[in-house]
């Protein structure tokens, strides 16, 4: 009897959607099902629901890009938060790895990725066009570049810092300090080490 005839088509099928997501291979998605078959019934059902109102739900911010229930992001809609003070992240975790810390008061803009050529991501494939006018539209004291300290992150700050600083010669622009070990992600980085990247940004 051939593999196909005894491997359960729906769990082929679920596997090749979880392929999808960046950074899952087969043997991360085959190894998510089968985790999630060992769990009862009843909870599985629950991880799908959950699954499924997320992906109905959550958008974009029409403003900064932050991921959102929201039309408009509870950041950016908060009068209380600074516009003169716009954090650039890769990611939304990146955003709310800052925001567990309960110390910055700006805004964010969420570029949706990095400059990585290797796997054909440029410039243009980043919400830049935007952040420059949201920049027109604020004129911030300061812009802070909160990129991963890793090489694509490096590569996307220093196009960022060149590009604003051409375009925004008065424009303050700081880049969060090195208080984050070179090749860690923002949103893994431990709280003390990422507020003093923070706190120390140059």
């Amino acid at each position: 009897m051939a593999f196909e005839d005894v491997f359960p088509k729906a769990m082929k099928e679920a596997i090749e959607s979880i392929i999808k997501i960046p950074t899952y291979g087969e043997r991360g998605a085959s190894r998510f099902i089968y985790n999630l078959l060992k769990l009862p019934q009843e909870e599985r059902i629950i991880i799908v629901n959950t699954l499924q109102n997320l992906a109905q739900s959550i958008k974009k911010c029409a403003e900064c890009g932050l991921l959102t229930d929201r039309e408009v992001c509870s950041i950016c809609s908060d009068e209380k938060r600074s516009k003169k003070f716009i954090c650039i992240v890769e990611e939304s975790q990146d955003a709310y790895a800052i925001e567990r810390l309960e110390r910055y008061t700006g805004v964010y803009h969420v570029l949706g990725g990095r400059i990585a050529p290797l796997e054909g991501i440029s410039p243009q494939d980043l919400s830049i066009d935007s952040l420059i006018q949201r920049i027109e539209r604020y004129k911030p004291k300061e812009v802070i570049v909160a990129t991963n300290p890793n090489v694509e992150g490096e590569a996307t700050a220093n196009y960022l810092i060149k590009l604003l600083k051409r375009r925004f010669p008065n424009l303050k622009i700081t880049r969060m300090s090195y208080g984050l070990q070179f090749g860690t992600l923002i949103e893994f980085a431990d709280e003390l080490s990422l507020e003093k990247s923070i706190e120390n940004r140059k």
